[in-house]
């Protein structure tokens, strides 16, 4: 048998891995309740949405890492419907700290440490967050979701500068990610969808404008109801407006 023998032909179809970002109030742990999903409480702001179910108050990478550890090793009989993580910006600053202060044996608990002074400065640091992202966090939710839970990192807006593969400059709306690790977790994602009101509504942007960044591979249409019933409908294979891409 070559490789060849090994090539894939067919769709996979698997669970969507997505960020959902929005400002503050416009309902994405509600989203996420919606979605049943077990929440991961990296900021300790859902404590007064009706229907989550929801880790203890995780203040630190390696509590969060522990909670990660075992969802992964799940299996699919026991896995959740789906696991979001509230909010990945948070947890991307959790795993900063740690970085800095628990893994950087001269620093300790001086709070004058960063990223740009801490091991050996340089912002050496960043480079071993970016490590923990690829190596770690990223091959631990792809863990969660082949045993068959949705992935949903929930994430606040930010009015972000981009430099476009052309060279130009734009501000865009985005996730509240740092510019140096936000491209894995884009670019990892099915789906970025920006929660945002209009009039009494509350809706989700599927696809990208000139100021607000959003992707999808589903064929989505391109405002949706900020809920997941509405999103599922529309990813079915029986919706007509759904294709893979």
């Amino acid at each position: 048998m070559t490789l060849m023998n090994s090539l894939i032909k067919s769709t996979t179809p698997a669970p969507p891995k997505m960020i959902v970002y929005g400002q503050p109030g416009v309902g994405k742990t509600t989203f996420a309740a919606s979605a049943n999903a077990v929440l991961l409480d990296c900021e300790n702001g859902a404590g007064a949405v009706p229907g989550v179910t929801r880790t203890p108050y995780l203040q630190s990478w390696p509590q969060m890492r522990k909670w990660l550890v075992e969802l992964a090793d799940l299996d699919k009989a026991d896995a959740p419907q789906a696991l979001a993580i509230d909010t990945i910006d948070w947890m991307v600053q959790r795993i900063v700290e740690h970085v800095v202060h628990d893994l950087d044996p001269k620093a300790g608990a001086d709070l004058t440490s960063t990223l740009g002074t801490a091991h050996g400065g340089y912002f050496k640091a960043r480079e071993i967050v970016q490590n923990i992202v690829y190596r770690d966090l990223l091959p631990m939710l792809n863990a969660v979701a082949e045993a068959g839970a949705a992935i949903i990192l929930l994430a606040h807006a930010a009015n972000t500068k981009i430099t476009t593969p052309e060279g130009y400059d734009q501000r865009l709306a985005s996730p509240d990610l740092p510019h140096w690790i936000a491209p894995p977790f884009i670019e990892w994602a099915d789906a970025v969808l920006y929660a945002h009101r209009q009039a009494d509504q509350r809706l989700l942007l599927t696809e990208g404008t000139n100021v607000i960044l959003a992707k999808n591979r589903y064929g989505l249409p391109t405002e949706l109801d900020l809920s997941w019933p509405a999103l599922m409908q529309a990813m079915s294979p029986n919706n007509t407006n759904s294709k893979e891409s």
